[in-house]
């Protein structure tokens, strides 16, 4: 009787621990459970043998991953943990002295070119006969108004060339232009008169700068004046204004917008100088500069129309060796 009561005794105990290992289940040292009958694989792909949680999983920690991993001691070995090589770093800006980042530089603007406001306008119709100066004429000149002091008619044609003026163009623009070289008007003015400021030539040339009248007209609607070609002041105000033009017109349309009238370095030549000494006795509508461009090398070449070569070569001459320094 007491072997079954001690054995009944037995069965029960036993019994009473499956039971409550059954209703309890296996707990994983990190605290996740596994269900009952899960498989060792599957328990190893949810939880770690860590006794801390497992970090958000890095590209590294996924590789190392692996379906055959346990929750045996063995597979602490695979278990991901942070790795430093994989932890992103920030990168370092660059920092002034006051520590804050330092805006990399701006690259300098490219310069912007600036266009001239358009060309001079062409010249009215060339004169019927070209401009015969009255010290190289048969027809004796008149006086109608007494000489200036040479000294005076000097220093007027100096500061008339040293201004700087501005053009009205036919497009209604406006253009500034740079002071003329003072030896070109003192020798044209030279050439034109002997500096005789109250001559008058038999075709209509007036004073030191031989103005023609209908030459009044026209500048003085060009440059906003109104210059008085029997005043030395106006004369040589209208005679430069006149240079200023034909620097103007020539250097537009065919020395692309330079007004450069010193010697060309490479050749020593002075196109642009030789039209505006011309065409200044002349008229611009008989003094030309034609260009060519070579299709093979796509150079240009200029050639010069000039019907007074011996009159660009006077006044030329006349600025090197200046005898109004001589004369008294």
């Amino acid at each position: 009787m007491r072997s079954a009561q001690r054995a009944t005794v037995l069965v029960t105990a036993v019994a009473l621990s499956g039971a409550l290992l059954a209703a309890c289940g296996h707990t994983a040292q990190g605290g996740a459970s596994t269900e009952a009958g899960a498989t060792p694989a599957a328990a190893g792909a949810t939880a770690t043998t860590s006794g801390t949680p497992s970090p958000t999983p890095t590209a590294s920690d996924t590789a190392s991953a692996s379906p055959s991993a346990t929750t045996s001691p063995s597979a602490k070995a695979t278990t991901a943990s942070p790795s430093r090589s994989a932890t992103a770093k920030p990168t370092a800006a660059p920092t002034g002295k006051a520590g804050a980042p330092q805006p990399a530089a701006a690259p300098a603007p490219a310069p912007v070119p600036v266009a001239k406001p358009g060309p001079a306008a062409p010249p009215p119709p060339a004169p019927a006969t070209t401009h015969v100066p009255p010290l190289q004429s048969s027809c004796k000149p008149s006086y109608p108004r007494p000489n200036e002091p040479r000294a005076t008619v000097g220093a007027a044609l100096t500061a008339a060339a040293g201004q700087s003026r501005v053009l009205n163009l036919s497009n209604g623009g406006t253009d500034r232009m740079p002071p003329l070289p003072a030896n070109l008007v003192r020798a044209i003015a030279w050439q034109e008169s002997g500096w005789q400021s109250g001559i008058l030539a038999c075709d209509g040339g007036i004073g030191t700068m031989q103005v023609m009248p209908d030459t009044v007209t026209w500048m003085n609607g060009k440059f906003a004046a109104k210059s008085d070609a029997t005043t030395l002041e106006g004369n040589v105000q209208l005679g430069t204004q006149l240079i200023d033009w034909l620097v103007a017109y020539y250097g537009d349309s065919g020395f692309g917008g330079k007004y450069d009238l010193a010697p060309d370095p490479a050749t020593g030549k002075t196109p642009l100088l030789d039209l505006v000494i011309a065409a200044y006795n002349a008229g611009a509508g008989n003094v030309h500069y034609n260009t060519v461009t070579d299709p093979a090398t796509n150079t240009t070449t200029g050639s010069l129309v000039i019907p007074n070569p011996g009159y660009v070569a006077n006044v030329k001459a006349l600025m090197s060796s200046a005898p109004w320094n001589a004369a008294g």
